[in-house]
């Protein structure tokens, strides 16, 4: 598939080895694998290494036919950007599952949203765990729709409430929790030692909602649990973008900092999870 000279700084997601290695090379990537990870013949994760003041000793460079054999064995597609909105030449990728995008090809349209926020609620119409499994859909059985547990409609106040008012209840809680925050890019490795450059390792979330999003009280976690929370009363207009960086500065409209005294993002993958006000789990991507 050739590549669409619209919009170049949308993310996008592909199958095309042509289109992988032609992005790589571009930037004088290698196709390379995570030291450590697999056994025998397996390549383990894989990842590409690209040209840094100092060599990544996690990262060991292998052949191309290598590389998209084990891609394909794993079922991935790869997610990219070609440039940043400023247009300066974009290093995003991330390897992520096709059955948690649904690319089985290269698709034909852009794929801007890495996870839309929608935190799971069980038994409602059109909420399941979209958010967390990229809109894969499941099966809920009868037990699971009247549990305590696991409906959040319910609970030592519902016993008695008719099935039918519960459920108009499991549909106004899906149209809250449907609130359309999205990951655009992460930016796990930043230029030269992370640790003292921490403010060009960054995520980069956006509201893809038509109304502004209150993110007060959100807060951001990795999978060490670290955990970083938005300011108060800071609302992310529709459509537009904030990027969140590791280390420290002056918080905007568009950029806001961790404050954080070391590198927060693993290189070699971690989990992105962002919850609300509430708690609720709206967004976990991992990487």
């Amino acid at each position: 598939m050739g590549m669409s000279e619209t919009k170049p700084w949308a993310t996008r997601t592909t199958t095309d080895y042509d289109e992988i290695r032609e992005w790589a090379e571009e930037r004088d990537g290698e196709p390379a694998r995570v030291v450590g990870t697999g056994e025998g013949e397996d390549l383990g994760v894989l990842r590409f290494d690209f040209p840094e003041e100092e060599p990544d000793k996690n990262l060991e460079t292998v052949a191309w036919d290598a590389f998209f054999e084990k891609f394909e064995s794993a079922n991935l597609a790869l997610r990219y950007q070609r440039e940043k909105k400023n247009g300066e030449q974009s290093y995003f990728n991330r390897f992520v599952r096709r059955a948690e995008t649904g690319v089985a090809d290269a698709p034909e349209a852009d794929v801007s949203v890495v996870a839309v926020g929608s935190a799971p609620v069980p038994g409602a119409d059109e909420a399941s765990e979209a958010g967390d499994r990229g809109g894969e859909e499941r099966e809920i059985d009868a037990e699971e729709k009247s549990s305590p547990d696991t409906d959040p409609a319910r609970g030592s106040t519902a016993e008695g409430v008719p099935d039918e008012v519960l459920d108009n209840r499991r549909r106004r809680a899906a149209a809250r929790l449907a609130v359309g925050l999205a990951v655009d890019e992460i930016h796990e490795d930043a230029l030269g030692y992370d640790h003292w450059n921490k403010n060009d390792e960054y995520l980069v979330f956006r509201n893809e909602g038509d109304e502004p999003l209150d993110l007060t009280g959100w807060t951001v976690e990795n999978s060490d649990g670290t955990t970083y929370e938005f300011p108060d009363e800071f609302l992310l207009d529709p459509r537009k973008p904030v990027t969140l960086h590791s280390g420290s500065g002056e918080d905007t409209e568009f950029h806001l900092y961790w404050g954080a005294e070391r590198a927060i993002w693993k290189n070699t993958g971690d989990v992105v999870t962002v919850r609300d006000d509430e708690e609720r789990r709206v967004i976990r991507e991992s990487y």
